[in-house]
């Protein structure tokens, strides 16, 4: 009898855990600490305006990638606002020239909040679109590229836009910042 109440605690406990990690990962859990912005004023002459919008994900690789995205937006002219993804700032999107959103990739989608997000985004049609996804790896996977550029096909499917959104991996490690710095250009050609 002792042996059998182990055993069931062992696996409540177990089941507890798997729910738990569950509800980080797929209930965006994360997404709601993104509430603050900032904004970050050009280095040098006015290029225009630029929102960088993030969900920071669960270990923050895609709030360091924001980060990185402003900061080579900021060289380049533009004033950035910086905004997580439950901030006002990031469903202000008229007037920026500029829009990139991005997010943690589970499984080859990103993140819930920022599918939402880009399922609301009604840009202007002049804006130039950019969004990003963490993969927390090293190497890409070319299904989950695939895949998400097809979800990020489908929620701006709605958008009236000039030029296809850009779409971008971001590797964890020393290739992040080359990955950052690429979807800016790709974005601004």
């Amino acid at each position: 009898m002792n042996w059998l109440m182990i055993i069931g605690l062992v696996v409540l406990g177990i089941v507890v855990v798997i729910a738990a990690m569950g509800l980080i990962f797929c209930g965006d859990v994360f997404s709601y600490t993104a509430t603050g912005s900032q904004v970050l004023g050009p280095v040098g002459a006015s290029a225009g305006k630029a929102l960088v919008v993030y969900d920071p994900g669960v270990s923050g690789a895609a709030k360091s990638a924001a980060a990185s995205i402003a900061g080579d937006l900021q060289s380049k002219g533009y004033t950035v606002t910086l905004a997580g993804v439950k901030s006002s700032e990031a469903d202000h999107v008229s007037g920026y020239n500029v829009i990139i959103a991005g997010g943690p990739m589970y499984f080859g989608t990103v993140s819930n909040s920022v599918d939402t997000y880009l399922k609301a985004l009604t840009p202007q049609n002049s804006a130039a679109i950019g969004v990003f996804a963490t993969t927390g790896s090293q190497q890409s996977n070319s299904n989950d590229i695939a895949s998400f550029g097809k979800q990020v096909t489908a929620d701006l499917g709605n958008s009236t836009l000039n030029k296809p959104a850009v779409t971008q991996t971001i590797r964890s490690g020393d290739a992040a910042d080359t990955d950052c710095a690429d979807l800016v250009s790709a974005v601004l050609q």
